[in-house]
């Protein structure tokens, strides 16, 4: 048996998909750093390439969310470098008025920017409550998405979307399909004996928008750019054009 466990690949077989491991995740987060933080909306909105420390910052929130063993990367057969990354959170209901993972991340935070990237997750999130929406009590969030710059355009975004649904399925169904991954020294499972039955994401772009609605999520709530600020400029003057909207987005892992 292989060290990890695939999820598929493209039509050409160059490109497959795998559950993260020990060996892909330095790989996955320097797709991070050469795409996500330098190319999507709200990284961009606010300027975390610009603020030293704030990328390392919202690493480690990643590096949290790798404990939960759902997250996907993307592989080149070819090169065995990893070329896209899903970076996947499970999120249990609390009925107690202790705050969410997010928000106590957010309070941790040391730098304004990645700290208002949070905060605008933490925004999205609140302005409908999830579990009680579809009356569930654990979600499969697909936090960070990306793929580098010299892979786009050849589905691996939604390719990894595919594989996160078909790896939350697969729990559901009472399968162990979760990889434990070395972080700070430590291979524990979070979240081990939590089972998602909903699959949720904040979309920020017209291209990941465009891939929730080919796999058939709901389209919950849409949220202008116009309506964020950060250091005195709208998210929609520093952000392209194109992508003038965010967009909650949840589909039942049935």
């Amino acid at each position: 048996m292989p060290s990890y466990r695939p999820w598929g690949s493209t039509e050409d077989g160059r490109i497959e998909f795998e559950s993260l491991t020990d060996e892909t995740l330095e790989g996955a987060l320097k797709v991070l750093r050469e795409s996500f933080f330098i190319n999507e909306s709200v990284s961009k909105a606010v300027d975390i390439n610009l603020e030293p420390g704030a990328s390392e910052e919202l690493e480690e929130l990643c590096l949290n969310a790798a404990k939960d063993g759902v997250s996907v990367v993307a592989i080149d057969i070819t090169s065995n470098e990893v070329v896209g990354v899903s970076f996947n959170k499970i999120q249990v209901s609390d009925s107690s008025t202790e705050k969410s993972y997010f928000e106590r991340f957010s309070d941790d935070c040391q730098y304004k920017s990645s700290k208002a990237l949070v905060d605008f997750m933490i925004d999205i999130d609140s302005r409908i409550n999830l579990f009680k929406h579809y009356n569930v009590n654990c979600i499969l969030e697909i936090m960070f998405l990306a793929t580098h710059p010299a892979y786009e355009k050849r589905r691996i975004g939604e390719l990894l979307v595919t594989s996160s649904l078909e790896l939350g399925k697969e729990l559901r169904r009472g399968k162990n399909v979760r990889t434990p991954v070395t972080i700070h020294g430590s291979d524990d499972l979070s979240n081990a004996d939590k089972i998602p039955t909903l699959a949720s994401a904040i979309m920020t772009s017209n291209y990941s928008q465009r891939i929730a609605t080919k796999l058939h999520f709901d389209q919950l709530i849409e949220v202008s750019y116009d309506d964020f600020e950060f250091n005195g400029k709208k998210y929609s003057e520093k952000i392209n054009k194109v992508h003038q909207k965010c967009v909650l987005v949840a589909k039942r892992l049935a």
